[in-house]
């Protein structure tokens, strides 16, 4: 995993006084941002961008490695008065960007296993049927084979891609047990197939991201372009 190091912005001096927040609101500012009052870097994997009430800018430590392109995108989904379109454009670019593997985040709390519940391995076995059929039908079968698991801990991801976070090597794909049971399978299916373009993704030599390759794959393939990760703005 990449080293923190940080951007010089034209705007910011590097002085022993300027730290990170500074540079990166520099980088920022220089780019159109306004109104922020205060600029807070977080570890938070799952909200990357917010900006409170108080005009208060959290935004995840990866992103002060973030090129221009990212970090315009940054300032056009916090502006006020944004087109609808552009702001989706913009939080599409945004999350684009892995800002967690440029840095090295806290120490990950231990948790409990996730513990097989009954029927589970009666999942899996459909879920490997759909991803063998899916392989064939969209994918000329060239997606290599993994490992699928049933998780129960997952609340608000459907469905993961898991990558090694030292390789970025793709180990297995991970779907949901209560999106199963609740939703379907259905939609349990389309969410496998969400995963598999991400794996298709990888397979071609491309960034695992949501960015426009990905969208335009998946719309071809009738699943909705949507990511777990999420920016988020308070007017």
């Amino acid at each position: 995993m990449t080293p923190y190091r940080h951007w010089t912005s034209p705007g910011v001096k590097e002085t022993p006084e300027a730290g990170p927040e500074a540079v990166l609101l520099g980088r920022l500012e220089a780019l159109g941002l306004s109104g922020v009052v205060r600029l807070r870097l977080t570890d938070n994997r799952s909200v990357m961008v917010s900006q409170s009430r108080s005009r208060v800018l959290s935004i995840h430590r990866g992103y002060a490695l973030a090129p221009d392109r990212v970090l315009g995108a940054v300032v056009r989904f916090l502006a006020r008065g944004t087109r609808r379109e552009v702001r989706r454009a913009a939080e599409h670019e945004i999350l684009s960007f892995h800002p967690e593997r440029h840095v090295e985040g806290p120490p990950r709390r231990t948790r409990s296993a996730d513990r097989p519940a009954p029927g589970d391995e009666d999942k899996v076995r459909r879920l490997a049927r759909l991803f063998g059929d899916y392989n064939a039908r969209h994918f000329g079968g060239a997606l290599p084979a993994l490992p699928i698991r049933v998780s129960g801990r997952m609340r608000r991801r459907l469905g993961q891609l898991c990558l090694h976070p030292d390789s970025l090597e793709p180990y297995e794909i991970t779907i949901s047990r209560r999106h199963i049971e609740r939703h379907g399978w259905r939609e349990a299916g389309e969410t496998l197939l969400h995963e598999m373009v991400h794996l298709w993704q990888h397979a071609s030599g491309q960034d695992v991201d949501h960015g426009p390759r990905f969208r335009a794959k998946a719309r071809a393939l009738g699943v909705a372009p949507s990511a777990r990760r999420y920016a988020a703005r308070t007017d």
